[in-house]
């Protein structure tokens, strides 16, 4: 073989074996921004435990940029546990302890806008969320469940029939299980045409504004007990 053709050969095994390992680190960076996350959630609980009673938040990113959720609530005891970046199997993973060592009254759930991001299924997406609930209800069996439907957003106007598709699904599976609410925050974001506003969403086209987060305040308000 001939010196260039070694060459070739060999940076060609060098790049190969360089894109595993690429994304290797890149999913512990994310996993790591979690576990940084948590652990800091775990240091304000033993700072300062949680009441009894409370009424706990969950789920992605747009929970946990709920910045104003204490004041939108004041008259409340809300606890917010956010950890953007995570898919419903994640919340999965870390529910003891993000959702277990808490006595919460009730449970807002918002997850699948990155389920479906990641080209995942309908089916996939709501038996993952339908297996989240069972371990969450075996734990807390007097909570009350309430799932955040997921929101329309100019990022995932291409998904838009997936999005209906699963918000749909898992507000049946809640129909058939007590102690349930199905907060629709997705119908309440569209104009009186079905269209999107602009002014409730960030520059990102995901993400929420003041103005986005006024309409689920509005909505959850009606969930609050």
């Amino acid at each position: 073989m001939k010196m260039k053709q070694r060459i070739k050969l060999l940076s060609y095994l060098v790049i190969s074996l360089a894109i595993p390992c690429t994304y290797a680190q890149s999913a512990m960076t994310q996993q790591q921004k979690w576990e940084q996350k948590i652990q800091r959630y775990e240091q304000l609980d033993a700072q300062n435990p949680p009441p009894d009673n409370i009424i706990l938040f969950v789920g992605s990113s747009t929970i946990e940029n709920w910045k104003t959720l204490k004041n939108d609530f004041s008259d409340q005891a809300v606890l917010n546990r956010g950890v953007s970046g995570t898919k419903t199997i994640d919340l999965y993973t870390y529910r003891d302890r993000l959702i277990t060592p808490y006595r919460a009254k009730q449970i807002f759930i918002y997850e699948g806008d990155n389920d479906i991001g990641l080209g995942w299924s309908t089916d996939r997406i709501v038996a993952q969320f339908a297996t989240l609930f069972g371990e969450i209800r075996k734990t807390k069996p007097r909570a009350e469940i309430i799932y955040i439907s997921i929101k329309p957003s100019p990022r995932r106007l291409k998904d838009k029939i997936q999005i209906e598709e699963v918000n749909t699904k898992i507000k049946e599976f809640l129909k058939q299980q007590p102690q349930t609410g199905y907060a629709d925050v997705y119908t309440e974001m569209l104009n009186v045409n079905g269209d999107l506003v602009p002014a409730y969403y960030r520059e990102d086209g995901l993400h929420l504004t003041a103005a986005g987060y006024n309409i689920w305040k509005d909505v959850i308000s009606r969930f609050m007990k």
